[in-house]
């Protein structure tokens, strides 16, 4: 190991022993953020947990359905929780990549309910370019539309396709730390992804979610806007 390298380890184990987020609480905006970014979270655990314990009764409402969709979309949540986990301890670039599987992951499954080919399409174009077209999106156009417009921005820092997307690779400068901007940046990208996520499924699944528990019903709403309540509703 060169003096260089060595200097470095002993930098990142310096880091290591004295990492903590807990002062970033003192911060007034990364506390309202956190707020936001829990409701839109906390609604899709809600349904998700629904549905792991409604599995059978989900199945049997939606016969196009199948093991292969609710295990899709239990992972949405599951990439949902990686994506808050990284933006709380200042990960961002991951955070958003997470996000933008998230939006795919959610995508195939509520799309395969009508073409079981798209639980594995490879070409993520041809994926939403079906999706695009069908039936089952009808009653939310407006949030598919919306998820499509953030998947497509997500993308430009999964590939790297702006320079000003690029992270700079200097040692420790891209350890992940709290920015107030950054922070404000994805935290916009991951409410408005979870709420067009939780808004979908309600939509899409709307039988399933009238058959929940009141206070899931109502722990999911409260993850939503209040002009998209009614919506979910409506029987």
């Amino acid at each position: 190991m060169t003096r260089e390298c060595e200097k470095d380890f002993e930098a990142i184990k310096g880091y290591v022993e004295s990492y903590s987020i807990s002062h970033n609480l003192k911060k007034a905006n990364y506390i309202s953020s956190l707020k936001m970014v829990h409701r839109g979270y906390f609604s899709a655990i809600t349904w998700s947990s629904e549905l792991s314990h409604g599995r059978d009764e989900f199945l049997k409402t939606y016969k196009n359905a199948n093991d292969d969709i609710v295990l899709r979309l239990s992972e949405v949540v599951s990439d949902l929780g990686s994506c808050v986990f990284n933006w709380l301890n200042g990960n961002y670039k991951v955070s958003k990549i997470m996000l933008r599987v998230c939006i795919e992951n959610f995508i195939r499954a509520v799309s395969a309910i009508e073409d079981k080919s798209q639980i594995s399409e490879k070409n993520v174009y041809k994926l939403f370019v079906v999706a695009s077209s069908q039936s089952v999106f009808d009653e939310c156009k407006e949030f598919y539309s919306m998820l499509h417009a953030d998947y497509v921005n997500l993308c430009a820092d999964a590939h790297t396709a702006a320079l000003q997307n690029m992270e700079h690779l200097t040692s420790l400068a891209d350890i992940p730390a709290f920015d107030d901007d950054k922070s404000c940046l994805v935290k916009d990208f991951i409410v408005r992804v979870s709420e067009n996520v939780n808004l979908i499924f309600c939509l899409v699944f709307n039988d399933f979610y009238h058959s929940m528990h009141h206070r899931n019903k109502e722990n999911i709403l409260n993850g939503l806007k209040k002009r998209n309540k009614p919506l979910v509703m409506r029987k």
